[in-house]
């Protein structure tokens, strides 16, 4: 079968001419694309760059990352693409996780991705470099090294072959009915796996990849996710559009239904969902595949029928998912039901389940009730301090109260799946997918006034009760350090034998010291669950926030009874302590 370039290779010898990649400046025709292409594919057989092996793409220009991209797989080996926008840490760790070989960048991105490896750099950019005849390179079985959304841990990642994207693809021709006169907007960073698909539909169908700037007219095919839909049917034209695919995060039946009022009369709505395991085609629903009238559409996810040649089951309610070209079953942490009708239902993801009190809650159907609100644009529920966070996106300058959230969710859900707590956002993290990051989400406020209980009055919950005795501990560390030295060490803070200045420089290394502890202890109270929240390993971040903690405690202890040992040995002794002048 060959690689999957072989289809936009097919498509330059039928038309050279035609626009590929429509930017900013020049469109970017067939032919054009393919030259470049071509010369960069040579530059990395050169730089060593082997059958099989990746090609990191670090690039701040889309139309760029299109190049290498192509270019990786016509060297035969397989393309991994990486956000330059982000810590260096991170990008490093990404570097190696895709095992990447050569790294494909601009020029002005040398220094970031040069991270003293030794790994060869290529320059995208390079002036006169285009070639006409591809390189004579044999296609590895990799095509793709894919990153994870990292949603709810550090991004990892995912290998797709040739076969997978091929299948993929024949499965997207016929369900999105793509042509040579579609022009794509895909919305999604390139990073992401949703512009693999995004770009693969554009320049293997004959298409035009229209990259996100002021020349959006004309757009047949809207490539995007819900948090970014609605802004781009605000700002741009949609008389032209005759599809919406939206895929990433959840969309109800009561969105698809707004999002196809929005647009003419013929365009269709997809909700589209797969994972970077099966290359993003996994299922896809749209509004004519149920025949009957949904009760509550704006709490309802309908997930839809599989892509042509995937498949769809359950195992223990986690949606497990066929690739297009066959193979083993793929886990997805995201949990279904399959209804009468033959449709696949969203319930949820395991990963967002949390424990509270003993008690495993999953926040799926309270979330939903809340989201279908008229005063709530969307809402996610957490857990916090040993108690359940609803937080809220409001959609007028009103805040929700902790009373309507109460209100709305009584009897629909168990008592204790309600919140104990609410928290207004004006708009949730997410990560690069268009997710929710909710381990970004910020910790909610622990103030000492009383939070309503039920729908009645105010009482202390177990959350404020442990908050002020953790406030105590801290507030008492700092005679508790005083009486303590005086204890253990006593004499160690007697300064009246020490000349001035010194004796006030000792005192205050002394208050230095006591605040330290302080710190450490508060730091010891209070600081675990921030840390949590970055994602790591429980018992890695249990164990550095131990250490820290007993850093700051032993730091405000050490250097005292040192000091003391200096002072107390005589006078000669205590003299020499002090610097000559």
């Amino acid at each position: 079968m060959g690689g999957v370039h072989r289809l936009f290779e097919d498509r330059v010898r039928e038309t050279p001419d035609a626009v590929a990649i429509a930017t900013e400046d020049a469109p970017i025709t067939y032919a054009e694309l393919d030259r470049r292409a071509n010369g960069l594919a040579r530059r990395l057989l050169a730089a060593g760059l082997r059958t099989g092996e990746t090609a990191a793409v670090v690039g701040d220009r889309r139309a760029d990352v299109v190049v290498a991209i192509l270019a990786a797989l016509k060297a035969g080996g397989a393309y991994a693409v990486i956000d330059p926008d982000q810590p260096m840490g991170e990008l490093g760790r990404l570097l190696a996780a895709g095992r990447a070989r050569v790294v494909v960048t601009n020029g002005n991105l040398v220094p970031r991705v040069d991270d003293g490896t030794g790994r060869p750099v290529v320059g995208v950019d390079a002036v006169g470099a285009d070639s006409a005849d591809p390189p004579d390179a044999p296609v590895g079985s990799r095509a793709a090294v894919l990153f994870t959304s990292g949603a709810t841990g550090p991004r990892r990642p995912v290998e797709v072959g040739h076969a997978r994207l091929r299948a993929a693809y024949a499965a997207w021709a016929e369900v999105f009915e793509l042509g040579p006169a579609d022009r794509h907007l895909v919305t999604a960073a390139p990073d992401v796996p949703a512009f693999t698909g995004g770009w693969f539909r554009a320049l293997c169908s004959g298409g035009t990849l229209v990259l996100p700037g002021r020349r959006r007219a004309g757009t047949t095919v809207l490539d995007t996710e819900p948090a970014t839909v609605d802004a781009v049917l605000d700002e741009y034209p949609t008389d032209s559009l005759r599809l919406v695919a939206v895929g990433g995060e959840r969309l109800t039946v009561a969105d698809q239904d707004r999002l196809r009022r929005r647009l003419p009369p013929d365009a269709r709505v997809l909700n589209v969902y797969g994972t970077a395991e099966v290359a993003g085609c996994g299922t896809w629903f749209e509004a004519d595949q149920s025949a009957s009238q949904e009760q509550a559409p704006e709490r309802i996810s309908l997930l839809g029928r599989p892509f042509p040649g995937c498949a769809v089951a359950l195992a223990e309610g986690e949606i497990m998912l066929t690739p297009p070209d066959g193979g083993y079953s793929v886990p997805t942490g995201d949990l279904g039901q399959l209804r009468d009708d033959g449709l696949l239902e969203f319930r949820g993801r395991q990963a967002n389940r949390t424990t509270v009190r003993g008690r495993t809650v999953d926040p799926y159907e309270a979330e939903a009730v809340l989201a279908a609100q008229p005063e709530i644009r969307d809402a996610v529920i957490g857990s916090a301090e040993g108690e359940l966070v609803a937080y809220v996106v409001p959609r007028g300058e009103d805040p929700v109260r902790l009373a309507a959230v109460r209100d709305h969710l009584h009897g629909v859900v168990p008592e204790p799946d309600v919140p104990d707590r609410v928290v207004n956002l004006a708009a949730f993290p997410r990560d690069r997918a268009g997710r929710v990051a909710r381990r970004l989400l910020p910790l909610p406020p622990s103030a000492a006034t009383p939070r309503r209980s039920g729908k009645g009055g105010g009482q202390m919950t177990s959350a404020d009760w442990s908050f002020a005795w953790r406030g105590f501990l801290t507030f008492v560390s700092l005679p508790a350090a005083i009486v303590l030295t005086a204890v253990f060490w006593p004499g160690s803070t007697d300064l009246t034998a020490v000349p001035q200045p010194w004796a006030t420089l000792f005192g205050g290394l002394y208050i230095v010291e006591i605040l330290a502890f302080a710190v450490g202890v508060g730091f010891l109270l209070f600081g675990r669950q921030p840390m949590l929240r970055q994602g790591r390993s429980p018992v890695l971040t249990t164990l550095a926030h131990l250490g820290s903690s007993g850093c700051w405690c032993r730091g405000g202890r050490r250097t005292t009874p040192t000091a003391s040992r200096r002072r107390t040995t005589g006078p000669s002794r205590r003299r020499s302590s002090i610097p000559s002048t």
